[in-house]
């Protein structure tokens, strides 16, 4: 198109349509109205470009794929030392995977950062000024969050089996191959249980709306009441131990079946239920609550 030719258009939107004459031109389009893919595309800017982000995976990582390790090394040294009663309490599963303590707190940090980041920096007013529909944002940051936190957690469930397990055929102790139907619950039960917990912690970050209250939290709930739980009195202790949400979803990488807990896919039913029920609360609360 010619330089004068070119002149007589205008761009508007991503189309070009006619200019009017000079002094007559019609205003721009109005916006139109942000739609969840809108919001998808936002949100994935969002925690792409967040610091924290690569910071929590790559950490996680390097330290679940360390402690896979260092388990492995000692409980396979051990083994041969072991009681009868011991060796038959042996789980290689849960020893190649024991870094889930500390990354479902990652990722439950990360979960409550894609909200409590936009408190903080008070750019939560543009996100709900450009999108007045909460439930749409929320949905979005959820939807983002899964897309993150599901390749993460089988990648540390995957990278800690294969360690852990190396460590352990190293000592000459019991241990599992990817074909087993252990292996193969646990890395997939694994990375579905690290995405709850991100889950977790974005729901537990958008009512607080604040990231050392989230954190404080996220240490609670599935660290401190796990560690505690065995010393809670009678039948408090034993509900505790079988029913916290942590707990019974934790039995998902276990291979050894302790008859008065949950089985694993019930236990991990349970953690999304729970986390189904924050999710709830918080998608109520967000919607009525000013920004």
């Amino acid at each position: 198109m010619s330089g004068s030719a070119a002149d007589t258009w205008t761009a508007v939107g991503s189309e070009l349509t006619p200019d009017a004459p000079r002094g007559r031109r019609k205003p721009p389009a109005p916006a139109g109205r942000a739609t969840f893919p809108h919001c998808l595309r936002a949100e994935w800017i969002k925690i792409r470009t967040m610091r924290s982000t690569g910071f929590v995976i790559l950490g996680t990582l390097a330290f679940c794929v360390g402690l896979a390790s260092l388990n492995g090394t000692s409980a396979g040294g051990d083994y041969a030392s072991m009681t009868a009663a011991d060796r038959a309490a042996f789980d290689p599963l849960a020893t190649s995977l024991r870094g889930y303590l500390v990354a479902q707190i990652a990722l439950g940090l990360l979960g409550g950062l894609v909200i409590t980041s936009e408190y903080g920096a008070r750019t939560i007013v543009s996100t709900l000024t450009a999108v007045p529909h909460r439930a749409r944002v929320l949905a979005a940051k959820a939807a983002v969050l899964i897309v993150v936190a599901l390749p993460v957690g089988l990648l540390v469930s995957l990278s800690g089996f294969l360690v852990g397990q190396a460590a352990l055929a190293g000592s000459d102790a019991p241990h599992l191959g990817l074909s087993d139907p252990q292996a193969l619950r646990g890395m997939w039960g694994g990375g579905l249980y690290l995405t709850l917990a991100a889950l977790f912690g974005l729901a537990i970050g958008t009512v607080i709306r604040s990231t050392t209250a989230t954190v404080t939290t996220l240490f609670g709930t599935m660290l401190i009441v796990q560690a505690f739980a065995p010393a809670l009195p009678g039948a408090v202790g034993d509900w505790v131990e079988k029913y916290w949400p942590s707990i019974a979803g934790g039995q998902i990488i276990t291979g050894y079946r302790d008859p008065a807990l949950l089985a694993p896919w019930s236990g991990l039913a349970v953690m999304a239920g729970c986390v189904a029920v924050l999710l709830t609360v918080a998608f109520i609360v967000f919607r009525k609550r000013d920004a």
